[in-house]
């Protein structure tokens, strides 16, 4: 390749990077919490906590075995309780 079209690439891959924001998780893309979970018995001792209510659970485990209980994780803590805004008083 000759210089040239070596500048070109590198300037194109550092314009593209340059704006294109890093940007990480935001709380739309966390999976939801959901209260319930279900255990299902042997042979597969599997655990699922997917539903949002305890009726819901119980269709889903009635008839293959199972129970249904609270999710032991603490929900996450919504945006506004994680970061208090404060307002400062503008002096002149």
């Amino acid at each position: 390749m000759s210089a040239r079209m070596i500048f070109a690439i590198a300037t194109l891959a550092a314009t593209v990077t340059m704006t294109v924001p890093m940007v990480g998780p935001r709380s739309a893309d966390a999976a939801p919490y959901w209260p319930w979970c279900s255990y299902y018995g042997a042979p597969s001792y599997a655990h699922s906590c997917a539903f949002s209510s305890w009726e819901q659970c119980m269709e889903t485990v009635r008839g293959i075995g199972g129970y249904c209980y609270t999710n032991p994780y603490a929900p996450p803590p919504s945006a506004r309780a994680a970061k208090p805004h404060r307002r400062h008083a503008v002096r002149g």
